[in-house]
């Protein structure tokens, strides 16, 4: 082989060997960069779940208590089937501490059918409503049917009430309607 040839064979070496080193280093920082972000990422989620799971524990007591009919439930923010399954219901349209304070809960059919006892209550009986620190006393004013359609009963007040609205076993036009007042503790 001459010269010339030996020449070519080296330099092709040579420029194989670069880019060999070049993709070695290039694939080296990439799965670096993955491994970089992947613990990023990892670091992220953990730290978002000890956050969440931190607001779950700080999250406040929201509670309604009926003694004479015995019951007690936890309140949640919605009234889709999923929140009225398991707990009373919030009308987000409504206040939570103070005003006309609308809430809704199964009175059958449900996995919880904590409003199944409501056409027991009468005049005077006691309601107990918990909002954190929050602790107020309603005595009952009204128990009625009304339309399903009627949700007037929910509008605004000037008077601090809770308003509890179920539906009426083998009445699906009618729904159960009971008001309270607060009364200062």
């Amino acid at each position: 082989m001459n010269c010339c040839g030996k020449r070519c064979i080296s330099i092709v070496t040579l420029i194989i060997a670069v880019i060999i080193f070049i993709q070695t280093n290039f694939l080296t920082l990439i799965i670096f960069n993955l491994k970089n972000n992947s613990v990023q990422i990892s670091s992220k989620v953990a730290k978002d779940n000890i956050k969440e799971k931190n607001s779950e524990e700080i999250e406040e007591e929201w509670r309604l208590i009926i003694p004479k009919i015995d019951m007690s439930a936890e309140i949640k923010e919605g009234t889709s089937g999923e929140v009225i399954n398991n707990y009373v219901g919030h009308f987000k349209e409504t206040p939570r501490d103070t005003g006309n304070i609308g809430l809704i809960a199964a009175s059958s059919g449900y996995k919880e059918n904590y409003f199944e006892k409501l056409a027991e209550l009468i005049e005077g009986d006691v309601i107990i409503y918990i909002k954190g620190d929050l602790k107020k006393e309603y005595i009952v004013s009204t128990n009625i049917k009304i339309k399903e359609t009627d949700w007037s009963y929910l509008s605004s007040t000037e008077d601090n009430r809770l308003t509890l609205i179920t539906g009426i076993l083998e009445e699906p036009e009618n729904r159960r309607c009971v008001q309270a007042i607060e009364v200062k503790i």
